[in-house]
């Protein structure tokens, strides 16, 4: 080997080290999963960090696409990895049935697949992370893919170097760079011959739009991924800003009836103050912070910022949002009305039993005090229904809860939500708002059922 190429290879090495140094993205004698295709890219990449001493296993995903090519790919990592001493993980999948069934394309069937794959194996295995062989002119190629499908400022950023376990150690690294890397080790590597054809939409971004960008400008691919790097670091700026907006707008969250602690604000009711959320320098992008990962678009939330969509409603497939005069209500969709549950199974009401004589009664709607003596049964928890109505902690005559919560200024979703302890089909209380005086404690009492609502 020349002495060029020597150091040329050390550069390279180098040069690689220093991006997952200085992006945090893997520490000394930690597990990494690579994924393997036998393209020159996923080659360079397993090649290299086993060089370096990481513990590697591989993962091949042989999507059944390209008939014999494929057969050859699976049989290349497969020697690949027997001569290096490399355990190799295969799959195979029907990505064309996939596709069909699940209404996608064929690129998008085989990112879904081949991701929920690594994800398994990086769970059974016990990996630090999963490495895949993205380089700098792949960035390039997503950032103008998704310039021409409209993105935000998040699709400018392009990949990231980590994303969750996901690892990207050559996106310092061109095509070019990697090729010659190998060429120099002297390493072979599968060519895969769609990528020659411009069938596909990246395809066509990297056969017909780079070498028109290139004639223009020669240096195009590294200033468009110097651009890429200027991008992600204004998007943390950003991004950090808007969270902070965000927060600030976020009167609130409720855990939704039947969720339990550590779940995720999906399950939650949450409350965007209005009058803060128009102050914001841009309302639309703390919108989009708070009810993009909910499944509302950008048109929606265009249309909630306009003054008439008071007492509007909107929907995504998972949540809905009822514009109010002072909140914007996010909850979870509407299901069906949910059977009777036991209290003592239900997290969300704490229920203990005292003795009248100790009792300390501290006036807080969250709490009500039972006379254990009235109640009949087992209490259970339940939704609100139309025609429930009880005789409020009080008052003398009988009271639909509909007309109770209307009186409070409930917006429809809290109607809607609305928790009921009932003692068979007698309303004992309308949680965290009133009491029945059926069963209000009195001078004879002697056991007192004492209810808190937890959240």
């Amino acid at each position: 080997m020349r002495t060029d190429d020597t150091k040329s290879i050390a550069d390279t090495r180098q040069h690689v080290m220093q991006f997952i140094e200085k992006h945090h993205l893997l520490a000394p004698g930690q597990r990494v999963l690579a994924a393997l295709s036998g393209g020159a890219d996923s080659v360079m990449l397993l090649r290299l960090l086993h060089g370096e001493g990481y513990y590697i296993e591989a993962a091949h995903c042989n999507f059944r696409l390209r008939g014999s090519e494929s057969e050859r790919d699976e049989e290349f990592v497969g020697q690949l990895c027997h001569s290096l001493g490399i355990r190799l993980h295969v799959t195979r999948f029907d990505t064309a049935t996939y596709a069909h069934n699940h209404g996608i394309s064929i690129e998008m069937a085989a990112r879904q697949l081949r991701y929920q794959y690594f994800e398994q194996l990086r769970t059974e295995r016990h990996m630090d992370a999963v490495a895949v062989a993205h380089h700098r002119d792949d960035n390039v190629e997503t950032l103008l893919l998704n310039l021409i499908r409209g993105t935000g400022l998040k699709g400018m950023t392009a990949m990231q170097p980590r994303n969750g376990h996901i690892i990207r150690p050559l996106l310092c690294l061109s095509r070019a760079d990697i090729t010659a890397y190998l060429d120099r080790i002297g390493q072979s590597y599968m060519t895969d011959s769609t990528n020659l054809t411009d069938v596909y939409s990246r395809n066509k971004i990297r056969l017909d739009v780079m070498p028109l960008l290139r004639s223009i400008n020669p240096a195009a691919d590294a200033n468009i991924s110097n651009a890429i790097e200027n991008l992600q670091e204004a998007y943390k700026v950003y991004a950090a800003s808007i969270e902070q907006m965000a927060a600030e707008c976020l009167d609130r969250q409720e855990r939704a009836p039947g969720t339990t602690t550590g779940e995720t604000t999906t399950t939650h009711t949450l409350y965007i103050n209005i009058e803060r959320l128009h102050k914001c320098s841009s309302p639309l992008s703390v919108l989009h912070q708070l009810l993009s990962p909910l499944g509302f678009n950008r048109r929606q939330m265009a249309e909630m910022l306009e003054p008439h969509a008071v007492g509007s409603q909107f929907n995504s497939e998972t949540h809905r949002l009822i514009a109010d005069r002072s909140h914007l209500v996010v909850a979870p969709a509407a299901s069906e009305p949910e059977a009777p549950t036991p209290l003592s199974k239900f997290d969300g009401i704490r229920c203990t039993r005292v003795m009248a004589s100790e009792l300390t009664i501290e006036p807080d709607p969250r709490r009500a005090y039972i006379d254990s003596s009235t109640l009949s049964g087992e209490l259970t928890v339940r939704r609100v229904r139309k025609a429930d109505a009880f005789r409020p902690f009080g008052m003398k005559g009988r009271k639909l809860v509909s007309d109770l919560l209307t009186d409070l200024k409930l917006n429809r979703i809290e109607k809607e939500e609305q928790l009921v302890v009932c003692d068979s089909d007698e309303i004992v209380w309308v949680v965290g708002r009133r009491s029945s005086e059926k069963h209000k404690i009195t001078s004879t009492t002697k056991e007192v059922i004492v209810m808190e609502k937890l959240y």
